[in-house]
């Protein structure tokens, strides 16, 4: 580095005169070199992977600091660059990007989570990070590109936090006084809260988990704490630790995931079944609500003389279960749930369950107009949600 020095002066004056041009090309020099702290800063991190007979690559992408305009725009270009590069495993995602930020401008955590459906980017928050505001708002929009389009991935390491809030409007400088300064605020936040439920209900989500985090207080965080909130957002947990507990406890807690909570988790009211047994009262349900609609002859009749004792049992499920009758596979132990109010039956369930491996179960709500699919259900990589209480806390 050349320090240029004018003519003049004393030889002191030319010497401090010296220090200080030199000075100022030494911060102008770093103020060039160094990345300014308050931007968006994103990393790629790229791993050679090993599938079979083949190698492919698997990048990560690390986000950190706030959401700003014009980051976007850079995570894009990289995402272009990445797409052109290829060499991905088939079925995978283009990368994973990995969360650490604050949050900052909402226009641009909606612009990057539909970035990450577009290029289909899943989306993890890891131990030990945060992502907040309209970070978690771009975290919604992490999916793989399935053969029918994106497809949700979005996972949440056991000890980061996720966070949702109300966003508001900043106060109005020019309004004439501070009640119309607020009233415009409120106005313009309902209509920020607008954008915000569009916005997820074009994720595919839910909107009712993140509706109740924009109703309270903009300085108060709503952070995703248990079964429920992960299962409605769609988002499977990284590194959970199953607890011990009896099948009836697992039975217990299916059902109450299976029906939102409706069924309360009370394993002391779930009775055990043979898996012969529970075909049957499954059976004798369908011909029931059959009875009720007066339907006669055909499967009804199959119905009535299968469960006076005749054979075909296993034909006559397996049949109505190929029909998209919601008749859960029968596992080796079968439980059944039955929630009655006022002696009148509102609501059961009936789970069925693999000892040996806690994620292989299947569950029907039984209602009074007949068998039902659950509720709402886990994503398909974390099957295993459904053994924790709806409500209970995991992170």
């Amino acid at each position: 580095m050349q320090a240029f020095v004018a003519a003049g002066g004393t030889g002191e004056t030319r010497r401090s005169e010296s220090l200080v041009v030199a000075l100022l090309w030494v911060i102008a020099a770093i103020l060039l070199i160094a990345p300014a702290t308050h931007a968006m800063t994103l990393a790629v991190v790229t791993k050679h992977v090993t599938a079979g007979a083949g190698t492919f690559v698997s990048h990560e992408i690390n986000l950190t600091g706030p959401f700003e305009p014009g980051g976007s725009d850079e995570l894009e270009a990289v995402l272009e660059k990445l797409k052109a590069r290829g060499g991905t495993k088939p079925g995978d995602s283009l990368a994973t990007l990995s969360l650490d930020s604050k949050g900052g401008a909402l226009e641009e955590g909606m612009r990057v989570g539909r970035l990450l459906r577009q290029f289909g980017v899943s989306t993890i928050v890891r131990n030990g990070k945060r992502c907040l505001s309209s970070c978690a708002i771009a975290f919604l929009g992490g999916a793989t590109r399935g053969t029918a389009g994106p497809v949700a991935d979005r996972q949440l390491e056991i000890g980061g936090r996720l966070g949702f809030h109300a966003f508001y409007a900043p106060r109005d400088g020019d309004a004439r006084d501070a009640a119309t300064s607020r009233a415009r605020g409120v106005t313009e936040g309902r209509a920020t809260s607008a954008i915000v439920v569009a916005y997820v209900l074009e994720m595919g989500l839910d909107p009712e988990p993140i509706i109740r985090a924009l109703v309270r207080p903009p300085e108060e965080m709503t952070y995703i704490e248990t079964a429920g909130e992960f299962m409605e957002l769609g988002i499977c947990p990284v590194a959970l630790k199953l607890p011990r507990m009896t099948l009836a406890e697992r039975a217990s807690n299916i059902c109450n995931n299976a029906s939102q909570g409706r069924l309360p988790a009370w394993p002391d009211l779930v009775n055990e079944y043979t898996p012969q047994e529970a075909k049957r009262l499954l059976l004798g349900e369908i011909a029931y609500q059959a009875g009720r609609a007066n339907v006669r002859g055909g499967i009804a009749a199959r119905l009535q003389q299968v469960l006076r004792g005749g054979r075909g049992t296993d034909a006559l499920y397996a049949e109505l279960a190929a029909a998209g009758l919601p008749l859960p596979v029968m596992r080796a132990k079968a439980y059944y749930f039955e929630m009655p109010v006022a002696g009148i039956r509102k609501m059961a369930c009936m789970a069925t369950l693999t000892p040996d491996d806690p994620a292989q179960y299947g569950v029907v709500l039984i209602t009074h107009t007949g068998l039902a699919k659950p509720k709402q259900s886990t994503p398909a990589e974390c099957p295993e949600l459904f053994l924790f209480g709806h409500d209970e806390v995991i992170n």
